[in-house]
């Protein structure tokens, strides 16, 4: 490709970037009925179950668009229970000596308790906020919302009382992770969990595994991420995100929340 046809392709490139903020996603279920029945009975059995293609591709890839190039994530960890949230400007303006004395102290944490580091970009759950930015995630979390995903959700998980769907777009960088927790939060009236994963191709030799444990303290099942798969599992229930490995060759990029009462 020559200076001029790169320049073209950048140009479209961007232009298509601005369509897709603009317009509406395809972004009904494409679940067939008898992927969603089998889908039910695995969950009912087992409490988690992977379904795919969740999306029409042409939304899968809309998606994939957006939070490769122009997501505007922050970085996430915890101090406790206290969440700290980065953005970009005041990520660089920490100097070296900080970044790294930073993550001395995330590791630290990490070693023997609840601790995380990873890139989330946040969706309101009032309907109104997210119509009025109206990203592609936003589009997503309120297509969740609506009858034909709130009725697979709760034709899937056996629990017709869900109400609704929250939502946050997640990046997973090399040297980030996810360690063990069962996301049962007093209040929150979660019934179950969901990962949209967004990732062209992953190796599993990348790290970024959703790992299920046991109560022995093993990994009875380990899920790669898969482009539009949909996982969802049971809360509570024991699991972690592996870290991603320092040669991972993409960022691991997916939308998750969990289905409410």
């Amino acid at each position: 490709m020559n200076v001029a046809q790169q320049e073209i392709c950048d140009i479209c490139a961007t232009a298509t970037r601005g369509l897709e903020r603009g317009m509406a996603l395809p972004l009904s279920p494409a679940v067939s009925a008898a992927a969603a029945q089998a889908a039910a009975a695995e969950f009912a059995a087992n409490g988690h179950v992977r379904v795919e293609p969740a999306l029409p591709a042409a939304g899968a890839e809309a998606l994939h668009r957006w939070l490769d190039g122009e997501a505007p994530f922050s970085r996430v960890l915890n101090q406790g229970d206290k969440v700290w949230d980065l953005d970009p400007a005041q990520r660089a303006a920490l100097d070296p000596q900080a970044q790294a004395a930073l993550l001395d102290a995330v590791h630290g944490q990490a070693r023997d308790g609840f601790q995380f580091l990873f890139d989330s970009l946040r969706v309101s759950d009032d309907p109104a906020a997210r119509a009025a930015r109206d990203w592609p995630v936003d589009q997503l979390v309120s297509a969740f919302n609506t009858p034909p995903w709130l009725d697979l959700f709760r034709a899937l998980t056996g629990e017709p009382a869900i109400a609704m769907v929250d939502g946050q777009a997640t990046r997973y960088l090399p040297g980030h992770f996810l360690t063990g927790h069962d996301d049962n939060v007093a209040g929150k009236n979660r019934v179950a969990a969901y990962v949209l994963n967004l990732t062209l191709r992953w190796r599993v030799e990348w790290g970024g595994l959703l790992m299920f444990h046991d109560s022995a303290g093993d990994v009875h099942r380990a899920l790669a991420p898969r482009h539009n798969a949909l996982h969802l599992f049971r809360v509570p229930q024991a699991h972690s995100v592996s870290l991603v490995t320092p040669f991972a060759g993409a960022p691991r990029l997916a939308i998750t929340g969990w289905l409410r009462r």
